[in-house]
This record gives structure tokens, C-alpha cells and sequence, in this order.
């Protein structure tokens, strides 16, 4: 959101921890996502500086059926609601803004930007945030990305390996599906882990993290290439960049 100025990391997860806390408490989880979630999961930074890396907002998700709880949770601890975006976009996202100048994103189920990627069922994979899979799914679904996006995902591989379907891991498995069965998001994607594998040295990626990112960054690129599409997939490749193929996303405030 306009205006506001960067906040630490730690404060920002202290206070998302606050949140989920009294949404447990309230019987309505929560999980972390966005950039905050990514750095809680990076102990290995691979040699970037954190201080390209700046955090102004909190990403949850929830529940829709939880909605009148969540609402009421975040509001008792200080958060005043957007209204306007609240009323018009409240069964998708809703918005809450801290007297200290931050907001919260609260999502429910599924996210809709560029792509849409599910969450339901995947709320509660492993604790405190959303899964490294679906962390890594909300950054790949970006067309207009831009370097702390890049750097989300150097982090997310250099901290997790590719699994067949370990959910505190990278779940290959369950990423592969989702390519194989949507051209659309397999080519965002496919743009993505190319422009970050082009982008490795302008980071401050060590010799050893450019190394392991090259050689994860080019199985998910094989792997995705190499399996097995539906006829959908085939049917939209046909087509190909002709027709636009993800939404363009504008800024709601």
C-alpha cells in the first residue's frame, strides 16, 4: 500500500504471531504466506544481503467459513478494516490497517492473481505458514515479477529440497500436476525459473548457493517439460502467446 515504509522482518512476525495466536484461540487457523512466511522459512540465505529483501505487509490465509471470527480476532487487537475493499472483495481477500502504518492481506482458500492457486485442504500442512510448496506456487504465479520476488525464491529452494511429496518440503509431485494440467501457469512458471536462473549473479548469491539453485532450478525446469500433459494443456499450447494467458493484476489500493 502507498505510504508505507518498510517494517523488520521480526516485527512483522511477531506480530503475525499475535494474530495467529488469538485465531487459534478463536477455533479459526491461520497461516502465514507472502514474504514474511519465506524468511521465518530461510535459514540459509546463500549470501544475499537481507537488506534487499524489504517487508511492509503481513499475508494471511484462512478459511471463508471463518470469516465473521477472523474479522473479529484482528479487529480486537488494533487492526482497523478497509471497508470499501472489505465489502466489494471480502469473500476472496480483506484488508486491516495498524495504527503503526503496516496492514494485514487476509486471503481465504484459494489466491487469485496472475493465476488462480487452490489452498483448500492445504491450510494446515505444516505449522506457523503455508506450505514451501504453496509458498513457492504464490511467487511462480507472477508475470510482472521483480528481485524480492527472485529473491523469495532463491530462498525457498535454497532451504528446501525437492521432494516426491514430503509437505514440508517441495512437494515435485503435486507442483508437476499442476503444470501438466494448465499450459497457462506452466508457462508463467517456466518464464520464471528461467528469468531467475538468468538472474543468479546479480544478487549476491554465493558460489556454493549458485550452484545448488542452478541445479534445482534446472530439475524443476526438466521436470516440468518432460511430463506428461492433458489434452486441455495441449489443446491451450496450440494457441500459445497469441492469446493472453494469466490476469493482469492491478493494484486494488
Amino acid at each position: 500500500m502507498s505510504g508505507e515504509s518498510p517494517r523488520p522482518v521480526e516485527e512483522l512476525a511477531t506480530r503475525a504471531d499475535a494474530i495467529m495466536a488469538a485465531a487459534a484461540q478463536a477455533a479459526a487457523p491461520l497461516r502465514l504466506m507472502g514474504g514474511v512466511a519465506i524468511r521465518l522459512r530461510a535459514t540459509d540465505l546463500g549470501g544475499i544481503d537481507p537488506m534487499r529483501r524489504e517487508y511492509h505487509d503481513i499475508d494471511f490465509v484462512g478459511r471463508l467459513r471463518d470469516v465473521r471470527r477472523l474479522d473479529a480476532v484482528i479487529t480486537e487487537l488494533g487492526y482497523e478494516p478497509d471497508r470499501a475493499v472489505n465489502a466489494q472483495f471480502g469473500t476472496v481477500r480483506r484488508v486491516y490497517y495498524h495504527p503503526d502504518n503496516f496492514h494485514v492481506d487476509l486471503f481465504f482458500e484459494r489466491l487469485e492473481f496472475c493465476h488462480t492457486i487452490e489452498l483448500d485442504g492445504r491450510l494446515e500442512l505444516v505449522p506457523r505458514t503455508t506450505s514451501p510448496t504453496d509458498l513457492l506456487l504464490q511467487k511462480l504465479q507472477i508475470v510482472e515479477r521483480n528481485e524480492k520476488d527472485l529473491i523469495d525464491v532463491y530462498w525457498l529452494l535454497l532451504n528446501h529440497e525437492l521432494s516426491h511429496s514430503d509437505p514440508a518440503q517441495l512437494e515435485l509431485d503435486y507442483l508437476t500436476r499442476l503444470m501438466s494440467a494448465d499450459w497457462g501457469l506452466h508457462t508463467t512458471t517456466t518464464d520464471f525459473l528461467l528469468q531467475a536462473r538468468e538472474h543468479l549473479g546479480l544478487v549476491g548469491v554465493s558460489s556454493s548457493a549458485g550452484a545448488r539453485l542452478e541445479q534445482r532450478l534446472d530439475q524443476l525446469l526438466a521436470t516440468f517439460a518432460e511430463a506428461p500433459k492433458s489434452m486441455r494443456w495441449r489443446v491451450r499450447e496450440r494457441i500459445g502467446r497469441r492469446l493472453r494467458w494469466y490476469r493482469i493484476v492491478e493494484e486494488v489500493l
